[in-house]
C-alpha cells in the first residue's frame, strides 16, 4: 500500500484555566481522538501525536514571533530568545488512536502534522470559554489575555 495523505481525521479538545487579574492561562488538560487509516506501530503513531499535542501547548501558550516593523526582521530568531513551553506549562496529555479494522482498508495515512493544528484551536477556544470573552492572538500570553479583557469591559 503506498502513503495516502487525504482521509486523516482527529478532533483536540482542552480545559484551560484563566487568571483574568494576572492573564496567565494554565493548560489542565489536552485531549486528542487520531484517526490515521492503517497503524503500524501504534506507539510510534500515538508518540507522534503527544508531540504534536506538545507543539499545540507551545503555539497556544508561548511562541512568539516578535519582527521589527521597520525592516521585517525577526527579532528573536534563535532559541535564546524564542520561548518554548516547559513541563510545568503543559497539563494532562491524552491520546486515544482510532484504531478500527474499518480504518485499516484506507491504508496508510499520513500523521505528520495534522493533530498539531487543531490543539492551538481546542486551547484558545477554551481560553475564551474560562476567560468570557475571545482572545484574538496566540500566544495567549498575559498581555494578549488582559488586552481582551480590558476591550471587553470583563471585571474579575
Amino acid at each position: 500500500m503506498g502513503l495516502n495523505t487525504g482521509q486523516v481525521a482527529g478532533v483536540q479538545m482542552a480545559d484551560v484555566s484563566v487568571d483574568i487579574e494576572t492573564g496567565r492561562v494554565r493548560i489542565n488538560k489536552v485531549v486528542a481522538v487520531q484517526d490515521c487509516g492503517l497503524v503500524v506501530n501504534p506507539r510510534l503513531a500515538e508518540s507522534q501525536v503527544y508531540g504534536a499535542l506538545i507543539m499545540s501547548c507551545c503555539a497556544a501558550l508561548v511562541e512568539e514571533r516578535v519582527m521589527d516593523q521597520v525592516t521585517g526582521r525577526v527579532l528573536n530568531a534563535d532559541m535564546e530568545f524564542y520561548k518554548l513551553a516547559g513541563i510545568n506549562d503543559i497539563g494532562e496529555l491524552v491520546v486515544h488512536m482510532d484504531i478500527a479494522p474499518e480504518h485499516d482498508k484506507r491504508g496508510i495515512i499520513g500523521l505528520g502534522e495534522p493533530p498539531a493544528v487543531g490543539g492551538v484551536a481546542a486551547i484558545a477556544n477554551a481560553a475564551a470559554n474560562a476567560a468570557g470573552v475571545r482572545i484574538p492572538l496566540v500566544p495567549l500570553t498575559p498581555r494578549h489575555v488582559l488586552a481582551a479583557v480590558a476591550k471587553n469591559g470583563r471585571n474579575a
